[in-house]
């Protein structure tokens, strides 16, 4: 009821914006958004870079995939790997996979087709909390306004409340981080979001930063352009795994919901 009550009160609310509202403005606004982004195929690029304590690369791989459309959602298929064309063994695994999943697809139950579909979401690091628990663990501050990608978009902090309490190990992993968010003026999307690890309990270790970046498309939605994982690890007793992962998604394509495997350029 409130989450309705504030999109029909925005304009007046928003004169001096508050954060926690435009907090939950924008989690209405993802979570219709999260609808629409299901129905596309695209590419994604993976760059894997490790790092050592002076900054300097040490290795770096990358991976290329299609995100294509296969009876009615999304299946991932590897098609690059170190930018070149995968080795024969290699593709024929990736060939068998993608025919075993397509077999495995076309023999499901109405139920569990339902639930496959149901299913899709962009995933990124730490796992996401409902709304209300936000707000619940979260000192909120509105921090102005700023422009991403020349559109303009309000600017949110929040930094885990003292004394929290988390009620379950998701949300005691989030009170290691301090988020940041760009809430587009005229959607009200999250048009880039920032985490970054503060906490000592998390093994990402401090200065663990996690960046999405979100462009809007001719009909309005909202699609990722750009994820990035800078991170520093701890790995047991043995020792720390510094990196950056970035992944950028291009070439995106609406698909119908009964479509069967869409043909993408290479």
């Amino acid at each position: 009821m409130r989450l309705a009550l504030l999109a029909v009160m925005a304009p007046a609310a928003l004169a001096q914006p508050n954060a926690i509202d435009l907090f939950l403005l924008s989690a209405q606004a993802e979570k219709a958004n999260s609808e629409k982004i299901s129905e596309y195929t695209y590419r994604e690029y993976k760059v894997t870079q490790e790092i050592d304590k002076d900054g300097k690369e040490t290795d770096r791989q990358t991976e290329t995939w299609d995100v294509i459309g296969l009876e009615g959602s999304t299946y991932r298929k590897l098609i690059l790997r170190n930018d070149q064309p995968l080795e024969p063994k290699e593709q024929k695994r990736e060939d068998e996979r993608l025919a075993k999943e397509t077999a495995l697809r076309r023999k499901e139950t109405p139920g569990q087709r339902q639930k496959r579909l149901l299913s899709f979401s962009f995933t990124y690091s730490v796992g996401r909390l409902e709304p209300e628990r936000t707000v619940a663990l979260f000192d909120l501050a509105f921090k102005g306004e700023e422009e991403v990608d020349g559109r303009a978009a309000y600017v949110i902090e929040g930094t885990p409340k003292p004394g929290a309490r988390p009620a379950n190990a998701n949300e005691k992993e989030n009170l290691n981080y301090r988020m940041k968010m760009w809430i587009d003026r005229e959607d009200y999307a999250r048009s880039r979001s920032e985490s970054e690890v503060i906490g000592e309990h998390s093994r990402p270790q401090k200065g663990t930063v996690i960046e999405l970046r979100n462009g809007r498309d001719e009909t309005g939605t909202w699609l990722p352009k750009e994820f990035r994982f800078r991170f520093n690890l701890r790995i047991l007793k043995v020792g720390n795994a510094r990196g950056d992962i970035r992944l950028t998604y291009s070439d995106y394509r609406r698909f119908q919901v009964d479509s069967q495997v869409l043909e993408q350029k290479q």
